[in-house]
């Protein structure tokens, strides 16, 4: 049946009750294809954050193949791990981005409809417009009619810029609990893993710094080519750390010690993690981990 979207409140969306009707299957063509639970549809959802912040964060799991089940225990790590643009040009690479991903070869085009303004997190179809013609100003794309579009040879080179700086970049950022317990394990498992394959690993609480927390460890993943969370003792930064890594394009390892692998949450048990026992387990499984996404990096 139609209805309204629960997200973003537009009319005529593809609304239907899940199997056992506890949640229900949103099809909408702002925010995509999502699972909403029966509680957090019946609330406000801006007392968690602005709706179009919660729809772009959907959308863009969407983009990735992911059906998000919104529940009251994940909207807000899902918008907290979400990479919303700071600037213009963070909004132009977003889009240049997605026009990339869905071409992939030179000369292909894509429809781009106002409705999709939360594939860049914009807050609105006029914002989206807007980016899009200082796209078209700065000549890095080219519209060959009213909704399709194609990268241009600068839209082509902006593309190759952004591939190398993910490419060039050593350091590895390491998502984990950080207690005494598991000392061994970044000492004799994950640490020399990352330097036996070429990498750096910065693992925050061992950097001396002067900056929020939290603004440290935004700073470091964007500029970190490959991360690696554990999530051994689950903690709930580890989650926002490996979201956030996700949303910016960065490879991330996941690994889990054995007897906590059921405790792992929903939403990221579909990743292919890691499972060890004792740190020199991991290490291995963890370099060869590292040189396949080595070398799916460079041939990407």
């Amino acid at each position: 049946m139609h209805d309204i979207c629960p997200v973003c409140q537009s009319n005529n969306e593809t609304v239907r009750n899940s199997p056992g009707g506890r949640a229900k299957v949103v099809d909408c063509k702002y925010c995509g294809k999502y699972e909403i639970s029966r509680t957090v549809a019946a609330v406000d959802l801006t007392k968690y954050a602005p709706r179009w912040k919660i729809s772009s964060a959907i959308r863009n799991k969407f983009l990735n193949g992911e059906v998000i089940n919104l529940h009251t225990g994940n909207i807000k790590s899902l918008v907290e791990s979400t990479v919303y643009p700071e600037d213009p040009f963070d909004f132009i690479d977003k889009l240049l981005e997605y026009v990339y991903r869905k071409t992939g070869k030179v000369g292909n085009t894509v429809k781009i409809n106002p409705y999709d303004f939360p594939i860049i997190c914009a807050e609105s179809e006029d914002q989206f417009n807007y980016i899009i013609s200082k796209t078209l100003d700065l000549e890095l794309i080219e519209k060959i009619n009213d909704d399709e579009f194609s990268l241009s040879l600068n839209g082509w080179k902006r593309i190759s810029e952004l591939k190398k700086l993910k490419k060039d970049s050593k350091k590895a950022f390491v998502a984990m609990c950080f207690n005494s317990e598991l000392d061994k394990i970044w000492e004799k498992g994950i640490k020399p893993a990352l330097e036996e394959t070429g990498f750096q690993p910065l693992r925050i609480d061992l950097e001396e710094h002067n900056d929020k927390i939290c603004d440290r460890i935004v700073a470091e993943i964007k500029t970190s080519g490959l991360l690696v969370a554990d999530f051994t003792g689950q903690r709930g930064g580890v989650y926002f750390e490996a979201g956030f890594a996700l949303g910016l394009g960065i490879p991330v390892i996941w690994t889990c010690r054995k007897n906590e692998i059921e405790k792992l949450h929903f939403d990221t048990r579909q990743y292919n993690h890691i499972v060890w026992e004792t740190a020199e387990e991991l290490k291995e499984k963890l370099k060869l981990r590292i040189m396949a996404t080595i070398l799916q990096i460079m041939t990407s």
